[in-house]
C-alpha cells in the first residue's frame, strides 16, 4: 500500500510543488497541525534527535518553522510552522490527499471493500497497542 500511495512520482510532485526534499516535506506535515517538541518530532519521524535538529534548522533557515519556548517547561522548545510553512504543508497535503491513479481507477465496490479492509487492519493495530 505504501508503494502505491508514496511512489516516486507522487514524492517528486510534492517536492517540486513545495520546493523541499520529501523528507523535509514529511517533517513539515508533522509540525503543521500543532506545535510539537523536538523529541516528539524525532519520534514521529523515526529519526534520532540530532537529525531532527538538522531538519528543523533547515526548515527554520527557509522561514517555514520557528522554535518557541514551551509554556510550562523552560528546557523544551516547541516547533511551529510560520504562515509560509503552513501554506507549504497545505500544498503538500492537497497533493497527497488525491488518490493515486491505481486507486482512482478501481470500481466503486472495490474501493469500498478496500476501505473496509484498511479500517479493519487499522482497528486491529490500535487494539494491539500500535499507533494508528
Amino acid at each position: 500500500m505504501c508503494d502505491l500511495v508514496l511512489d516516486n512520482q507522487r514524492r517528486r510532485e510534492v517536492s517540486e510543488a513545495v520546493g523541499l526534499s520529501f523528507a523535509r516535506v514529511r517533517a513539515l506535515r508533522r509540525i503543521a497541525p500543532a506545535p510539537i517538541t523536538m523529541g516528539a518530532l524525532a519520534a514521529a519521524l523515526v529519526i534520532d534527535a540530532p537529525n531532527a535538529t538538522q531538519v528543523v534548522d533547515d526548515l527554520a533557515s527557509l522561514g517555514l518553522v520557528e522554535r518557541r519556548p514551551h509554556p510550562t517547561d523552560r528546557r523544551v522548545k516547541l516547533v511551529v510552522t510560520t504562515p509560509a510553512g503552513a501554506q507549504a504543508a497545505r500544498t503538500a497535503e492537497a497533493i497527497m490527499a488525491r488518490p493515486p491513479e491505481g486507486l482512482a481507477a478501481l470500481p466503486h465496490d472495490e474501493l469500498v471493500a478496500l476501505a473496509r479492509s484498511l479500517e479493519a487492519a487499522r482497528d486491529g493495530a490500535v487494539r494491539a497497542g500500535a499507533a494508528p
